[in-house]
């Protein structure tokens, strides 16, 4: 069952719209607070002046084009989890705590932040839409059955969703600066 928008805007803004219904209910909470610090992050880039992103940031010897940078990149290791996840292969092999530096992560980081290098702030906006749009189909395959399994470097799907809100909401923080600006948005 689909549920109802007193705006009648669908429950996702994907090209084609996916109602909620084509997701496994257990999702829609976490897919919503996740879809919220994405918006949030793009609503920074729409915002903040072209000039502060060369700022620094609270992330340590990161911009803030940096930190945009790296979330743009780190979709990718979201979606080839779900991927995984959807071919009956979950990624097992590689778990570690995304918020620990370990040396997966910090290769991971230094290949995002290469791929990267030099792409001006609205493209990366544009890439942080497209991994929206990509992230929400692949979590609209999922059944229930995959809801629980195992993926890659959370324990689930539900976990996953989490990480990623965490993951965005976090270097949102490290973007403005601090949690108390924008958390509005």
């Amino acid at each position: 069952m689909c549920v109802p928008q007193s705006d009648d805007r669908p429950l996702l803004a994907t090209d084609p719209p996916l109602p909620a219904d084509d997701f496994a209910p257990a999702l829609w909470v976490p897919l919503t607070r996740a879809l919220r610090a994405r918006r949030r992050l793009i609503q920074m880039v729409e915002s903040l002046p072209a000039t502060s992103w060369l700022e620094a940031s609270a992330a340590p010897q990161w911009s803030r084009r940096d930190v945009l940078a790296h979330l743009a990149a780190a979709d990718r290791r979201y979606h080839d989890v779900l991927n995984a996840a959807l071919n009956g292969s979950p990624l097992d092999d590689w778990s570690p705590n995304p918020a620990l530096p370990s040396p997966e992560l910090n290769l991971a980081n230094t290949l995002g932040a290469e791929r990267f290098a030099g792409v001006p702030v609205d493209a990366l906006a544009d890439h942080l839409q497209a991994g929206s749009k990509k992230s929400t189909i692949l979590l609209a395959a999922l059944t229930e059955d995959h809801l629980l399994m195992r993926m890659g470097f959370a324990g689930n799907a539900l976990s996953l969703l989490e990480a990623w809100a965490e993951h965005d909401n976090g270097h949102a923080d490290d973007i403005i600066n601090g949690p108390k600006m924008m958390r509005s948005l």
